[in-house]
C-alpha cells in the first residue's frame, strides 16, 4: 500500500493527543484502528473502511482514520475521495506529519491541480529541509507545469475521420516516408455481427492517401495479423519492413519480443522473431527503424538498465539471403534513459532528432513527450514538448512525418471511442530538419525489365555512406531519404551491367517540391555502352578535381576491379562558353586528370583511355544554364569486353 506510515504511524502518536478523552473512547478506537489495519491486510478494504469512519464518528480529528482512508481510496483509484481525506487530516495534524503534504502534492499533481499540487510540495520541502530524488522531481515537475500552462504551445489536432478513427480504439499510427500509408493497432472487441467478444484482439489496419483523403483502413491480414496480439509497430521509411511487438508467442524468448516481416511484390512474409541480442528474456517492444535502416531504437526491461523500461539501440549488420535485416551490437541510450519509464522512441528520417516518453523527467504528469537532437554525437538535454501537447494524462507513440512539419498521435479526447489517432502541426522549435526523399526503379535498358540492384547513397563532402540497400533486400525499386544542406551521390550496381550513378543535391535546403521520381536504365556490360559520371565535379574553368568527387572515383574503381576484361575511355564534355580550341583542351585535360587518378588507385594504364570532345556533342541548350550544366559531363565508356 502507498500510505503505510498511517498504520505506522499510530505507535508514534504523542500521549498528549488524549488527554481530554476517556480511556474507554481511546481504547474503542485503537481497536477499531487495528481491526482496520486486519482488514486491510486481508484484502477486505470495503469493512475497513467501514471501520475507519467508526472511528471518525467517536473523534472527527482523529487525522490517522483520515491519512488510512485516503490511502484505501488511492488503492481503489478513487482521486477525489484521496484529496479530500488527505486535505482533512492534515487540517488536524498540522505540519506534525510533513509526509502528508507529500503525498496529496502527487495526488493533486496527477489529476493537473499543479498550483495546488506546487504549494503543498513547497511546503513539504521546507519542512523537510531535505528531500529525496524522487520528491525533488515532483517538485520539479509541479513547478514546470504551473509555468507551461501559463505559456501554452501551439496545438490544435486534427482528427483525420472515419476511415482510420472508429467506436473501436486506434493507437500507435507508423507512416511511410511518402506519408501516404499509415500503419496503426486497432482494438477488436466484437465480432463481424457486433457481439462482444470474449477476449479482445488487436491487430494491425492500414489506410492510404489519395490527395490527402485517407481512404477506410483494412486489416493487414496473415500471415501479420493473427488470433494473438499484435501491437507497437514501426514501418521502414520505403514501406518494406514492419517491426512490431508479440508477446507470449512459442518461438517468443522473453515476455514480449520484437518481429519482424517483408513486403515483397504487395505481400507480407510470415514474421519472425528478431532474435538475440535484440529480444531477451525480458520485455522488448515500441521499435523504431532509423530510414536509413541502419539502427533501431526500441524499448527494453532487460539488466543493465537505468531504470524500469529504458530506451536501446541495435546497429544493421547484414542481411539474409531472403533479404531480412538482421541486427546486433545492443547498447543502452544511457544519454536519455532515467531512473523511471522511458518510452515510445521515435527517430526522425533527418536522422538526428529524437521523440520519446518518460515519467522520469519534469513534466505535466503521466508520461510525457520529449524531444532532443544529437550534435557532435551526443544527445542534447531533451526538451519536454509542453502544453497541452502533454496533459496529466499518459502521452506517447508520437511519430512525424519527414517534412517536419506534421506530427501524428494517440489521444483519447472523443468521448465514447476511447483512443483515437490525431494529427497536429508542430511549432518552429519542435520541428526536426526537413527530409526529401527520392523513390527509383532500377531497369534493364534493353528490355525494360526490373533489376533487383545494389543502392549506395553517399555524402560526397563527407565521402560516407548515408543509405546501402543490397540486391536481396529490394525487388527493383527502391525509396532514399535526403536530409536537407546535403550533396549526394547515387549508385546503382548490379553484376553484368553498367554502373549508374545520380547526382542529388539539396545544398541550398529543401522544399516540399523537392521529392523526386527517376528510373534507373542499366547497360549490359557490352562494347559501346556508356554512363555518364554525374558525381565528377572541376573547378570552374579548370581540370581540378574537387573533392566532392572522391566517392564517384572510388566507385569507378571498384567496377574495374570487379570486371578485370573491361578497356574503357574517358571522355570529357564541356559547354559552349569560350572558343572551340579552348574548351577542346580543357575537356581533354579534365579526362586525363580522371584518368590519372583512377591509375594511382590501382587500375592498369592500359585499360583507360582518354579524350575530349569539347562542346561538339551536347545534350543540353546552350543558351539555358541547366543545359549547360548537362553539356559539362564526363562520360564512361566501355571500349572493349576481354574475356577473364
Amino acid at each position: 500500500m502507498k500510505l503505510l506510515f498511517a498504520f505506522v504511524f499510530l505507535i508514534l502518536l504523542p500521549v498528549g493527543i488524549y488527554a481530554q478523552k476517556t480511556t474507554s473512547t481511546q481504547k474503542k478506537i485503537e481497536a477499531l484502528y487495528n481491526e482496520a489495519l486486519t482488514l486491510s491486510q486481508q484484502g477486505n478494504s470495503l469493512k475497513s473502511v467501514q471501520r475507519l469512519y467508526e472511528i471518525l464518528k467517536l473523534d472527527s480529528t482523529y487525522y490517522l482514520a483520515r491519512f488510512a482512508l485516503a490511502d484505501l481510496n488511492h488503492e481503489a483509484g478513487k482521486a477525489e475521495e484521496e484529496i479530500e481525506n488527505l486535505e482533512r487530516g492534515l487540517a488536524h495534524s498540522g505540519d506534525s506529519y510533513p509526509a502528508g503534504f507529500k503525498f496529496l502534492a502527487e495526488a493533486l499533481y496527477k489529476k493537473g491541480d499543479y498550483s495546488e499540487a506546487l504549494t503543498r510540495i513547497e511546503h513539504y520541502s521546507a519542512l523537510k529541509k531535505t528531500i529525496n530524488p524522487a520528491e525533488q522531481l515532483l517538485l520539479a515537475s509541479c513547478q514546470f507545469a504551473v509555468n507551461a500552462v501559463k505559456h501554452p504551445v501551439a496545438f490544435h489536432p486534427v482528427d483525420p475521420g472515419d476511415s482510420i478513427n472508429t467506436e473501436a480504439e486506434e493507437y500507435w499510427p507508423s507512416l511511410n516516408a511518402e506519408a501516404n500509408e499509415l500503419v496503426f493497432t486497432r482494438l477488436i472487441t466484437k465480432d463481424k455481427e457486433g457481439k462482444k467478444i470474449a477476449y479482445p484482439q488487436e491487430d494491425f489496419y492500414y489506410s492510404l492517401s489519395d490527395s490527402g483523403r485517407w481512404h477506410k483502413a483494412k486489416p493487414l491480414g496473415p500471415p501479420v495479423n493473427t488470433e494473438e496480439n499484435e501491437g507497437a509497430q514501426t514501418l521502414s521509411a520505403d514501406g518494406r519492413l514492419l517491426i512490431f511487438t508479440g508477446c507470449g508467442r512459442a518461438d517468443g524468448i522473453g515476455s514480449c519480443d520484437l518481429y519482424i516481416s517483408v513486403n515483397k511484390d504487395g505481400k507480407w512474409t510470415l514474421p519472425v522473431n528478431m532474435g538475440e541480442p535484440v529480444n531477451s528474456g525480458a520485455w522488448e517492444s515500441q521499435p523504431s527503424l532509423s530510414a536509413d535502416g541502419e539502427t533501431l531504437y526500441f524499448v527494453s526491461s532487460r539488466k543493465g538498465g537505468k531504470g524500469n523500461m529504458d530506451i536501446w539501440k541495435a546497429e544493421k549488420t547484414g542481411a539474409s539471403p531472403d533479404g531480412v535485416p538482421q541486427f546486433g551490437n545492443v547498447t543502452n541510450v544511457a544519454e536519455l534513459n532515467t531512473p523511471g519509464n522511458d518510452l515510445s522512441p521515435f527517430i526522425h528520417a533527418d536522422g538526428k532528432t529524437f521523440y520519446f516518453a518518460s515519467d522520469g523527467r519534469p513534466g505535466m504528469g503521466g508520461t510525457d513527450l520529449f524531444m532532443t537532437r544529437l550534435e557532435n554525437n551526443k544527445w542534447t538535454e531533451p526538451v519536454n514538448l509542453g502544453y497541452p501537447i502533454n496533459t496529466f494524462r499518459n502521452e506517447e507513440g508520437l511519430t512525424v512525418e519527414i517534412g517536419g512539419e506534421k506530427a501524428w498521435f494517440t489521444s483519447n479526447r472523443n468521448p465514447g471511442h476511447g483512443r483515437d489517432i490525431f494529427y497536429f502541426t508542430l511549432s518552429d522549435s519542435l520541428r526536426p530538419d526537413p527530409v526529401s526523399y527520392l523513390k527509383g526503379f532500377v531497369v534493364d535498358a534493353l528490355t525494360g525489365k526490373k533489376l533487383k540492384a545494389n543502392i549506395v547513397l553517399s555524402n560526397l563532402k563527407t565521402n560516407k555512406v548515408v543509405r546501402s540497400i543490397s540486391q536481396e533486400e529490394n525487388e527493383g525499386d527502391f525509396l532514399v531519404c535526403l536530409p536537407s544542406g546535403n550533396n549526394y551521390g547515387l549508385n546503382i550496381t548490379r553484376k553484368g551491367y553498367l554502373f549508374s550513378s545520380e547526382n542529388l543535391s539539396l545544398v541550398d535546403g529543401y522544399t516540399k517540391n523537392r521529392p523526386r521520381e527517376i528510373t534507373i536504365r542499366l547497360q549490359p556490360v557490352v562494347a559501346g555502352t556508356f554512363t555518364t559520371l554525374k558525381n565528377i565535379f572541376f573547378e570552374t574553368n579548370s581540370w581540378q578535381l574537387r573533392e566532392e568527387s572522391q566517392t564517384q572515383l572510388d566507385e569507378m574503381v571498384q567496377f574495374m576491379k570487379q570486371n578485370p576484361g573491361i578497356v574503357m575511355e574517358l571522355v570529357g564534355h564541356t559547354d559552349r562558353v569560350g572558343t572551340e580550341s579552348y574548351n577542346l583542351e580543357l575537356s581533354k585535360k579534365r579526362a586525363e586528370t580522371v584518368a590519372s587518378e583512377l591509375v594511382k588507385r590501382g587500375i592498369e594504364p592500359y585499360r583507360i583511355k582518354s579524350r575530349g570532345a569539347g562542346f561538339s556533342v551536347p545534350v543540353g541548350d546552350n543558351a539555358t544554364e541547366e543545359g549547360r550544366s548537362a553539356n559539362r559531363r564526363t562520360e564512361f565508356w566501355i571500349k572493349e569486353v576481354k574475356n577473364e
